[in-house]
């Protein structure tokens, strides 16, 4: 179901969440009215209020479940924008191990790619994305061929493991953050969740088929709740789409340190 979304392209767009919102909220209250006019026209009592209790107490875990996933992967995609800057900007710090001359050639390649990088963090469509990190990969690969032809250039010492591992942990980084972005929550959690949601509104309603007043306004504000709690996890799915992205304030500094020293 999530990939069918994404092909879509629904729930990407920040309009469409609120819309995703209503949705669900709509279909939870038709399910609350069926099971609300079931046991109205049925003999017997509605379900017991344990019953009740455990149905919305499993409700609450699946929940938090995906809610506690959703936000795993926000604050791992956050951890790696941080982890890319530090490499970034260890790469600038090891090329004062070489000559001022050297330094100076190197330096504007690097501030390019960490722009290029930025842009790439900063890109919500998924086809423009994928053509900024083809350019930032292309971009390091400039870099480091002018680094190792600098490396080739004079005798081997201790600079030169330091810089290569360097330049190893800045295309590590790009790397996990491309796997990251492309991470998204399991579709079957998804849908799960949202069945449950219906039936658990059902079985609400059937619980609610003699009262009024404030039960009826109670019953309301729960459901607004989960098809907002439901809207909250798939906003925090998002990488750059939504209203709750991923911040790109560290990288986007280590490129300007470097662009202001070119």
């Amino acid at each position: 179901m999530t990939d069918m979304l994404h092909e879509a392209g629904l729930m990407l767009e920040p309009w469409s969440l609120p819309l995703t919102g209503a949705l669900l909220l709509l279909a939870m209250v038709v399910a609350y009215l069926l099971g609300r006019n079931w046991a109205a026209h049925h003999a017997g009592n509605p379900l017991d209020n344990p019953v009740l209790s455990g149905m919305f107490g499993l409700l609450a875990l699946l929940m938090a479940f995906a809610l506690s996933l959703a936000i795993g992967r926000f604050e791992e995609r956050r951890r790696l924008v941080v982890a890319e800057a530090n490499a970034i900007s260890t790469m600038d710090t090891n090329l004062a191990l070489l000559s001022s001359e050297e330094t100076r050639s190197l330096k504007p390649g690097l501030a390019e790619y960490a722009a290029i990088r930025v842009a790439v963090g900063n890109t919500a469509d998924d086809a423009a994305w994928q053509i900024r990190w083809n350019e930032g990969n292309a971009q390091r690969a400039r870099f480091g061929k002018d680094l190792f032809a600098i490396l080739r250039s004079g005798p081997p010492d201790t600079r030169t493991p330091l810089l290569a591992q360097s330049y190893s942990a800045m295309g590590d980084a790009a790397t996990m953050r491309h796997a990251a972005r492309q991470a998204h929550l399991p579709g079957e959690v998804l849908v799960l969740l949202g069945l449950y949601c219906l039936a658990a509104a059902g079985v609400l309603g059937s619980a609610h088929a003699h009262k009024h007043g404030s039960g009826l306004v109670g019953a309301s504000l729960l459901l607004a709740l989960l098809a907002s709690a439901f809207v909250v996890i798939l906003d925090l799915d998002q990488p750059r789409r939504g209203t709750i992205i991923v911040p790109q304030d560290e990288l986007a500094a280590v490129a300007a340190q470097l662009h202001s020293q070119r």
